[in-house]
């Protein structure tokens, strides 16, 4: 794997976790607490902790999509120069595919910094989520789902939309449980515990649907882009898209135990330190096979599918 290959892999990783987590934390803002119309400082904290951890990650998704420009500029020339010629940026980002998607999405992740360093105000998290979506989607107006006719690409986009966001919501969901939960064990755990209680459940029910669709929709993506369970077991594309889905059922089997398991216990313990520990242990791994599950996704996108290898060697 050439350098320049490196490079995109791990610019693709970075972005896409900064963008999924934009979307999980900001969705998790609105819904966690559904219902519960007390206030406290608590809560107050926590959501000032999560709109801290909104604001670094539209920075990261900014900073990493500005440097997607250059390496993806090398990639396109095949020449590692091609990183420090701005002429050779401006011939990708104007006369491209890529390049035209991607200065909406560069638009998109410069407003949403300037929404997270804005004052707080009643429509601010709003508008910070409604942009953070359309980051996260403007993704699927690139890369593999573009390919292919009309209205076959159309159908494809429309279904990646789909798809990243189901799992935004779930896996960028587990960055402010997580900080949810380590804040109930910490010293003021006993002002945080009632939050955590409150916001499983809902993170759980908002979970049953994600998950379904990030199935759904990723079997559905598997049919443009493999085709057939031969090519899924006999290509290169196919035995890592294995991989993915075999570090998803993991996490679906980790989300099970927290939810049948480990929630119960929490909600009948007299001390919930145990419980809490083994939730947060829960979903630390599940954070770890998400982050793994992009490692996966950013060398996905930049290997040819399995479908145009196995149509290529019937053409031979």
């Amino acid at each position: 794997m050439s350098v320049v290959a490196e490079a995109l892999d791990i610019v693709r990783f970075v972005h896409f976790a900064a963008t999924m987590a934009l979307v999980g934390i900001a969705a998790f803002r609105h819904y966690a607490f559904a219902g519960r119309a007390e206030d406290s400082d608590a809560r107050t904290a926590l959501d000032v902790a999560l709109a801290r951890t909104i604001s670094v990650a539209a920075a990261v998704a900014l900073v990493s999509a500005l440097a997607m420009i250059p390496v993806v500029a090398a990639e396109m020339a095949g020449a590692a120069a091609a990183t420090i010629d701005p002429a050779i940026w401006h011939t990708v980002l104007v006369d491209t595919r890529f390049g035209q998607v991607w200065c909406w999405h560069l638009g998109f992740a410069a407003v949403l910094l300037a929404l997270c360093a804005a004052p707080g105000s009643r429509w601010q998290g709003r508008a910070v989520a409604l942009v953070a979506l359309l980051l996260l989607v403007s993704l699927a107006w690139v890369g593999h789902a573009t390919e292919g006719k009309r209205p076959v690409a159309t159908a494809h986009e429309v279904n990646q939309m789909v798809h990243l966001t189901s799992a935004a919501i779930w896996l960028g969901g587990l960055v402010p449980l997580g900080i949810l939960l380590r804040r109930a064990l910490g010293p003021d755990g006993s002002a945080y515990l009632p939050l955590a209680r409150a916001a499983l459940p809902h993170f759980s029910q908002i979970g049953y649907v994600a998950v379904a669709l990030v199935g759904l929709t990723g079997a559905i993506n598997g049919v443009f882009l493999v085709g057939s369970f031969h090519a899924l077991a006999m290509t290169p594309y196919g035995r890592l898209l294995l991989l993915k889905i075999a570090l998803f059922a993991a996490m679906v089997g980790l989300a099970l135990v927290n939810r049948f398991r480990l929630m119960p216990l929490l909600h009948a313990a007299a001390v919930p330190e145990l419980p809490l520990r083994a939730l947060l242990r829960s979903v630390v791994a599940e954070q770890a096979l998400g982050l793994a599950v992009l490692g996966v996704v950013a060398v996905l996108g930049t290997w040819p599918p399995a479908i145009h290898t196995t149509m290529g060697n019937m053409k031979m």
